[in-house]
């Protein structure tokens, strides 16, 4: 989750080169001149259908700033001069008053992946048997149902904030996103140091109390005043954090297990799941399926730096963003089958 923290932090800009230019202004003056109060058509080439408009709370103003920022992108464009940004946010070509319509797809397509998940990890809680062992099993599988959870709240925000760029949308957005980067950090460390046995109960609870007493405390800082640096910073620690153990823990399981263990016909379904959804990308020894959150790990690391080289959207419609979003659709549809596998080992060897 430090890739999501990353892809924070580089939209968190307020200011920009279109804001300032000469033909902005003067377009946005005279679009809420005519439009807004002459109540007259202005640069009608840009409008949406009225449905669009009132659902998604285009009010005047706002619509002659989009109006505007399009007009002077399109005049720049022609002239061949650099597109630049607005408000700290590239332009983009309304789709049915849909602002970001490849980042609308593309979340969407993150929370169907992460929907998926939770509903065969909420089948799978709900057929748990008694026993010991179930139980630790339990603990471990709602640590990753909640942050499943999480993620699908989170993902939805993100759609409707792409769906519709407003300072409200942008905010549930980034409270989202942290909320995903906590609840990763708080899956990996319960696994990472076995808080989900039976003995380490009290532990636990303590342990996720603090986890949850920082959030809140996160939270309220952001709302007594909003500071984009600080948050960045907050959101890198705990992804950070997280990253480092999720190949720590990598590493130790690939250290740890021999070839009898792998060979074990208890892990067999959960080995075989693996290999068939990576069997069109790559061949995967068992011997090496521990390491699959490194490889992860390491994949969207280096989609990150979508975010880091920015660019003006293509066609007017997918920048960098988006396609960064289409990067982390494919980690949780073969992330999650690995956490089955790695709990089922844990299982049969207690030393895990």
């Amino acid at each position: 989750m430090l890739v999501l923290s990353l892809a924070l932090w580089s939209t968190c800009v307020l200011a920009s080169v279109g804001d300032r230019l000469p033909q902005y202004k003067e377009c946005t003056s005279q679009c809420i001149e005519t439009s807004c109060y002459a109540n007259l058509p202005y640069l009608p080439q840009y409008d949406i259908n009225i449905v669009s408009r009132y659902l998604l709370l285009w009010s005047c103003p706002s619509d002659c700033d989009y109006k505007c920022r399009s007009h002077v992108s399109n005049i720049r464009e022609a002239q061949s001069l650099p597109i630049v940004q607005f408000h700290g946010k590239w332009p983009f070509d309304r789709w049915l008053g849909i602002t970001e319509v490849f980042s609308v797809l593309f979340s969407i397509g993150n929370l169907y992946a992460n929907l998926i998940n939770l509903v065969k990890f909420s089948k799978l809680i709900r057929g748990l048997g008694q026993g010991k062992n179930s139980q630790a099993r339990g603990v471990m599988l709602f640590q990753y149902w909640l942050l499943l959870a999480v993620s699908v709240v989170g993902w939805l925000l993100s759609t409707i904030f792409h769906t519709r760029d407003i300072p409200l949308t942008e905010t549930l957005d980034y409270l989202g996103a942290g909320a995903i980067i906590m609840a990763n950090f708080n899956a990996i460390s319960i696994r990472y140091f076995e808080l989900f046995r039976a003995e380490n109960q009290r532990k636990r609870q303590l342990y996720q109390s603090g986890l949850l007493f920082v959030l809140l405390c996160h939270y309220l800082k952001l709302a007594r005043r909003w500071d984009y640096q600080y948050n960045m910073k907050y959101n890198v620690v705990i992804g950070l954090s997280a990253s480092a153990m999720w190949v720590a823990h990598s590493l130790r399981v690939y250290r740890r297990y021999d070839g009898q263990v792998f060979n074990s016909i208890q892990l067999s379904p959960y080995e075989s799941k693996i290999q068939q959804k990576l069997g069109p990308f790559c061949k995967v020894r068992s011997r090496l399926i521990p390491l699959i959150p490194v490889v992860l790990n390491v994949y969207l690391t280096t989609s990150v730096s979508l975010e880091l080289f920015d660019f003006a959207p293509i066609a007017h419609l997918i920048d960098s963003h988006a396609l960064w979003h289409l990067c982390t659709i494919f980690p949780p549809l073969i992330w999650y089958d690995w956490n089955l596998w790695d709990l089922e080992l844990s299982m049969i060897d207690k030393m895990a």
